[in-house]
Formats: C-alpha cells, sequence, structure tokens
C-alpha cells in the first residue's frame, strides 16, 4: 500500500472517530465512556479478545474477496450472495459426503470456494463484454442466492421441528473445530492466513497478478498490449467469488455447524468496507478487519444500552467508508490548511519586518 493511501486511511479512521464523538454527544451520551465500553468489551477478558479475532474472521475473506476485485477495476457487489451459496455448499458437503476429518471439512470448504466462484462467473458471463452492466448484475445475484439456498433448504434440507429454515449439523468431520468450546474463534484463522500469503504473493509476484493490477490502473493500455481484459475479468471474479464463499463456509461448519438462513449479517457487504479502508492491501486487510471485528464483538457481545446502540456502531462504519471512499475531502481540507499556512507565515514575515524597522 503506497505511503499516501496509508495516511488516507488513518486520517479518515481518526475523523470518523471524531464525528462519531459529535453524533455520541448529541445523543446526549459522553464519548469517552462509550470508546471505554468499546475497548473492555473487546480487550476485558481473553475470551473478549478470542471473540473478537474469530468475528475477523469472515472479514478477512470477504475483505480479501472484494480487494482482489477492485484491484483489478472489477466491481464484485454479489460478495453477500456469494457468502451464501459457498455456506450452503459446503453445508451440503458436510452432510452428504461422510469423510473424517481434516479431509471432511477441507473438502467442504474446497467445493465452497468452487460453488462461490462458479456463482460470481455467472453474472459474467451473463453480462458478456458488456462488462459496465457487471455490478448491477452481481447486486441482482445477491436476491438470487437469497431466495435459491431458503428453496433448497425448505425444500430438501430444512430440519424437522425446526421454526428457522436450517438444516441438521453436518457429519463430525466436517465440522471445523474451534480453539475452546467457550469461544468462536476457530481453525479458519489458519486458513485465513493463508489465503493472505497466497493472495498477496498472487497480486505482487506473478506476471497474471500484476496484469490484474495493471487492468484495475488502465484497462486501454493493458487491451492495446494485448490482453483480453474479458478473460482477465473471468479469472478476477473466480476468484473474488471463492473467497467471500470461504467466509460463509467457515462460518457454517464451524460457528453453526449447519446452514441457517440469515447466518450472514451483511459479511459480503462488510467485505467492501474492509477493504476500502485496507486501500485494497491484502496485508491491509488484516489490520482493518481486526478494526471492525472489534467494532463487531462490541455491539454483539456488550451491553451497550447506556453507550451506544449496535446501529451508532455501524454509523461509524460508514463514515469511515466514506471518508475514505472520498479523497475530495482530503483535498479541500489540504488546500484550506494550505491556505491556513501561507497566511500565518505571511502576518509572521511582515510582524518580523516592521520589529526590524
Amino acid at each position: 500500500m503506497k505511503k499516501s493511501r496509508i495516511k488516507l486511511s488513518l486520517f479518515s479512521l481518526i475523523l470518523a472517530l471524531f464525528l462519531f464523538s459529535l453524533a455520541i454527544l448529541a445523543t446526549g451520551r459522553n464519548p469517552i465512556s462509550a470508546y471505554w465500553a468499546i475497548i473492555t468489551g473487546s480487550f476485558g477478558t481473553l475470551k473478549d479478545f478470542l471473540n473478537v479475532l474469530a468475528y475477523m474472521l469472515p472479514l478477512i475473506m470477504t475483505g480479501l474477496g472484494a480487494s482482489v476485485a477492485f484491484q483489478s477495476g472489477v466491481f464484485n457487489i454479489g460478495g453477500e450472495g456469494q457468502v451464501l451459496v459457498g455456506g450452503l455448499a459446503s453445508v451440503i458437503v458436510g452432510l452428504l459426503v461422510p469423510f473424517p476429518a481434516p479431509w471432511g471439512y477441507l473438502f467442504a470448504m474446497m467445493v465452497g470456494f468452487l460453488t462461490g466462484a462458479l456463482w460470481a462467473i455467472l453474472p459474467t458471463l451473463l453480462a458478456g463484454r458488456n462488462l459496465t452492466s457487471l455490478s448491477v448484475a452481481t447486486i441482482m445475484m445477491n436476491s438470487i442466492a437469497a431466495l435459491l439456498t431458503e428453496y433448497i433448504v425448505k425444500q430438501f434440507f430444512q430440519r424437522e421441528g425446526a421454526s428457522n429454515t436450517e438444516t441438521v449439523v453436518v457429519n463430525e468431520g466436517s465440522i471445523l473445530p474451534r480453539f475452546f468450546p467457550s469461544t468462536q474463534f476457530n481453525y479458519g484463522i489458519f486458513v485465513a492466513i493463508i489465503c493472505v500469503i497466497i493472495v498477496t504473493w498472487f497480486l505482487y509476484k506473478t506476471p497474471f497478478g500484476f496484469s490484474l493490477r495493471a487492468m484495475g490502473n488502465n484497462p486501454k493500455a493493458v487491451q492495446q498490449a494485448g490482453v483480453s481484459i474479458y478473460k482477465r475479468t473471468l479469472a478476477t471474479m473466480f476468484i473474488s467469488g471463492g473467497l467471500f464463499a470461504l467466509a460463509g463456509s467457515i462460518q457454517c461448519l464451524a460457528i453453526y455447524k449447519r446452514f441457517v438462513m440469515g447466518f450472514s449479517p451483511g459479511y459480503g457487504w462488510d467485505g467492501i468496507t474492509v477493504a476500502t479502508l485496507a486501500g485494497n492491501s491484502p496485508v491491509g486487510v488484516l489490520l482493518s478487519a481486526f478494526l471492525f471485528g472489534m467494532l463487531r464483538s462490541a455491539s454483539i457481545n456488550m451491553n451497550l444500552s447506556d453507550q451506544v446502540t449496535t446501529e451508532m456502531i455501524s454509523v461509524l462504519q460508514g463514515l469511515i467508508v466514506v471518508l475514505v471512499a472520498s479523497p475530495v475531502v482530503w483535498t479541500v481540507l489540504d488546500n484550506i490548511f494550505y491556505q491556513i499556512k501561507v497566511r500565518v507565515l505571511l502576518l509572521f514575515t511582515k510582524k518580523k519586518g516592521v520589529e526590524a524597522k
């Protein structure tokens, strides 16, 4: 990540926290107490910290999926649907294929990755070479994925007597183990770290990865060099969709041990937020996902009713995204600071000139 991008993300985070404090003050609450509640709720005990890491896991995967797409100049806005189909595909494998661990959950996650990848390719094929409509096509696939997964579960895998749309528990060998039974922190952390390493190597150390980043920076130049933009877009969507889907696989196999309709509170959309704050850097996604995992842990596990509601945490996330995605704001502020600096220097110079006389 370039230094300018790092500065943009840091300044945006600081300004977002300042604006968030003003919003808390407007509701009649103490922002310092609110921030302290978030910190203690995330790091107060070892269990709290491990749960932060657990909430961070799906955000790493979706953040990676979004960063691969955005670095390639492809707007994959269908991450939420890819999370759902990846989770359901892994659970179906876990129900039907009685492999022992670790082969059971490894095979289930591999199928989940491929299903999400193929689901992401589908709107790309439908859009054809008119890639300007791809973002709209991927958004529409989110609704289709939600309805399709609900239909499949209700029609073929619905747990008898369940009030919700959910399957039965997968086979023992397909359950992704947790480190401690009392927390949600699980072996998905190994999958996440391996994916960060592979994606970083792929994008920055391979010719194909370089062509994807070049396509994101200057697609016309890449096309004039004889590189097929359409084929590169298909490859990007395949990788991005698979990474999004792995988030669903990890959550379903480790946390719920089944598919539960509504298990994703918006991991696909949060991944876009994570990638944006990270400047689309795979390594930066780790730090960004940790921040949002901390906020999610605080909003879910803590009783913040007297400090900050869950909706207010969403406001903070929204402020961060808006400011990171709006470099014009910083251009304006930079110009203002520059004008102030020039005026101060002029006043200081005039004052020294008068004193010299």
